[in-house]
């Protein structure tokens, strides 16, 4: 043990001292720490069993994480970031520092050139003018079809069109927010992988190839092996699934990169930490750090995509969105080869008693969406069917270069005959996906039905 905690800084004694007086469970624990140990001196780093206990490791690392700014404060943050080396170490991934997007997201050295100029611009008092030319310049030099030409006067850049597959409402979580939420008395449908699979049918025949598989947090069913199963058998169909699931763990995140998803989207909802518990009652995702640090740990699993967000109208945004911004630079520098994403969705319905704290108007989205593609010039800028269709198309011209259609956010709601029951939110751009195509098309874009096309 002492070999492993001589890591960093802080002495093996105060680490240890620390665990004995302050942790409940320090026997267990240090038991934790011995096993450690002796796994990675007899060699057996990346196997089944190491990897086992690296995700026992892991968890007591979050339990630690949970309980911040308690006694120990400077033990506690030592012992944290080793214990993040450890568990990476005896799963066999490659040597990297600890995470730190706690830290990150509170240090302004994260922002970058561009994230300024956005922040700058965003400002109310600029013309929003200013703000549209610029976004709209950059997606145009960005996401132009090389094929294209440049003097083409309606000639838009490649957009990619997709649906949300929803495959279980099923939660145990208490956000005050969402329609999914337990307390709830909705009609509760969980897919079967065949039942999933036939909606994956019914979407590839509307033109679809780039689905996004939904799901409630519901842990006995919704597990990572539920999710493989379905990913396998779309990828089987030619399909290219990612996820917008509850979050993993990374040795779950790397099933679902093997088992094909390409990409997994994860808002935080909120970067307020009040707030966020404010929000978040009961249930797995009232952790906060664990919902915060997900997408690096699927980064770190192999998954090529990183899509995040925050959903606007909990939080005031000029809070939230330059936190998410530097959040986003953060990832980026740890992750240079892999694809961002980002998403604005906007809360217009929600369950009775619940009043939306921050509403922002069309005008401000607008702002912010193109303060988005000011900060990440390269970065796809998602647009969900929460929004209407005046605003989509506006946006659409200006900086969007992904977006769903013909969507339903309910399990099994792509059938003829299924009732708009246990939606998440309803849909307000009704428009078919064929009829979105068209508009598309009509307006210069070139349509894609996945990023690879």
């Amino acid at each position: 043990m002492n070999r492993m905690l001589t890591e960093g800084t802080g002495s093996v004694e105060s680490i240890t001292n620390w665990i004995s007086q302050y942790d409940q469970h320090a026997d267990h624990h240090l038991s934790l720490l011995e096993a450690a140990e002796a796994a990675l001196n007899t060699g057996r780093a990346g196997s089944p069993d190491a990897r086992q206990l690296a995700g026992r490791i892991e968890r007591w690392r979050y339990q630690l994480l949970q309980h911040e700014g308690e006694e120990g404060s400077w033990q506690t943050e030592t012992l944290v970031d080793r214990l993040d080396r450890l568990a990476n170490r005896l799963a066999g991934r490659p040597d990297r520092l600890p995470r730190s997007i706690g830290q990150a997201i509170q240090d302004s050295r994260f922002d970058t050139d561009s994230i300024r100029e956005a922040l700058e611009l965003v400002d109310p008092h600029v013309p929003l003018s200013e703000l549209t030319d610029r976004a709209f310049e950059l997606t145009r030099r960005h996401f132009r079809s090389p094929t294209e030409s440049r003097s083409a006067a309606l000639s838009r850049w490649r957009m990619v069109v997709y649906a949300p597959l929803y495959v279980s409402n099923q939660c145990i979580n208490y956000c005050t927010y969402c329609g999914f939420r337990y307390p709830l008395e909705i009609a509760r449908r969980h897919l079967s992988c065949d039942q999933a699979l036939d909606q994956a049918r019914c979407l590839r025949d509307r033109g679809f190839r780039h689905l996004l598989v939904v799901g409630g947090d519901f842990p006995h069913r919704t597990t990572t092996g539920y999710y493989a199963e379905i990913l396998r058998a779309m990828v089987a169909e030619g399909l290219v699934p990612a996820v917008e699931i509850a979050p993993q763990s990374t040795e779950s995140y790397a099933e679902l990169v093997q088992a094909g998803a390409c990409g997994v989207t994860l808002y935080q909802e909120t970067y307020d930490p009040i707030r966020y518990r404010e929000y978040h009652l009961r249930g797995p995702k009232a952790s906060y750090a664990w919902r915060l640090e997900a997408l690096d740990r699927a980064a770190e699993a192999g998954m090529a995509r990183l899509g995040l967000g925050v959903l606007i109208g909990l939080a005031d945004p000029y809070h939230d969105i330059p936190i998410m911004m530097r959040h986003a630079a953060y990832l980026m520098n740890r992750f240079p080869d892999r694809t961002f994403a980002f998403s604005l969705p906007r809360i217009h319905a929600a369950p009775d008693g619940f009043q939306v704290p921050f509403p922002i108007d069309d005008q401000q989205l607008i702002r912010w969406y193109c303060a988005l593609r000011i900060a990440f010039p390269r970065a796809p800028l998602v647009l969900s069917t929460r929004e209407g269709a005046e605003l989509r198309n506006r946006l659409a011209h200006l900086c969007i270069t992904q977006m769903s259609a013909g969507s339903s956010t309910a399990p099994g709601g792509y059938e003829d005959d299924a009732a708009d029951t246990g939606e998440q939110f309803p849909v307000t751009d009704q428009r078919t996906a064929a009829e979105v195509a068209r508009w598309l098309e009509r307006s210069g874009f070139q349509v894609c039905w996945s990023w690879d096309d």
